[in-house]
C-alpha cells in the first residue's frame, strides 16, 4: 500500500501546482504597466535604436507618460513600449507632460538593470517633436528636436528635470 499513498500524494501535489498556476498566470499578465491611451493627434515621433552589443543580452525601451498638474505633481497616464523603428505618439499640446524613457537590459550571464532619461515637455500646437532614443555599448541617450509641422528646420530641446517645473 505505500505505492498507492505515494501516488495519491503525488496527484494531490500535482493538483495543487495546477491550481496555483491557474491563479498565478493571470496575475503575471497584469504587471501593473498601464498602456498609454495614445488617442490624441500624433505630435511625437519616437525613433528607437537599441543594441546590447551581445547575442546573449537584450535591451528594451519604453516611455512612461505623465501629466503635470498646476502644483508640478506628476500623474502617470501610461506607457508606450518602444520597438526598433519609429512610434507615433500623441500628447496634449500647451500642457506640461513628463516623459520618462526607460532602458531595460537583461542577459544570459548578467543581471537585469534599468536606466532612464526623463524630461518635462510642453508641446506647442502646430509643431512636431522628433525624439531619438538610443542605447549602444552601455550608453543611452535621448535627443528631442522641435520643428514646425511640414518643415525640416527646427531646434534641439534640452531635457528638463521635473524639479525645474514652474506652472503659471
Amino acid at each position: 500500500m505505500p505505492d498507492r499513498s505515494r501516488k495519491l500524494t503525488f496527484l494531490a501535489r500535482r493538483r495543487r501546482v495546477c491550481a496555483a498556476m491557474l491563479f498565478i498566470v493571470p496575475l503575471a499578465a497584469c504587471s501593473g504597466i498601464k498602456t498609454y491611451p495614445n488617442n490624441l493627434e500624433k505630435n511625437l515621433q519616437v525613433r528607437t535604436n537599441t543594441d546590447s552589443g551581445s547575442i546573449f543580452s537584450s535591451v528594451r525601451a519604453s516611455v512612461n507618460i505623465s501629466r503635470v498638474d498646476a502644483h508640478c505633481q506628476t500623474h502617470y497616464e501610461g506607457t508606450v513600449k518602444l520597438a526598433k523603428g519609429a512610434a507615433e505618439v500623441g500628447v496634449p499640446v500647451e500642457r506640461w507632460s513628463y516623459l520618462v524613457f526607460d532602458f531595460s537590459s537583461s542577459g544570459l550571464l548578467s543581471t537585469s538593470s534599468t536606466m532612464g532619461h526623463a524630461t518635462l515637455l510642453k508641446p506647442r500646437a502646430g509643431y512636431r517633436y522628433d525624439i531619438d532614443v538610443t542605447y549602444r555599448d552601455d550608453i543611452y541617450n535621448v535627443v528631442i528636436r522641435e520643428s514646425r509641422a511640414g518643415t525640416s528646420e527646427g531646434r534641439d530641446i534640452a531635457l528638463r528635470r521635473v524639479d525645474s517645473c514652474q506652472q503659471g
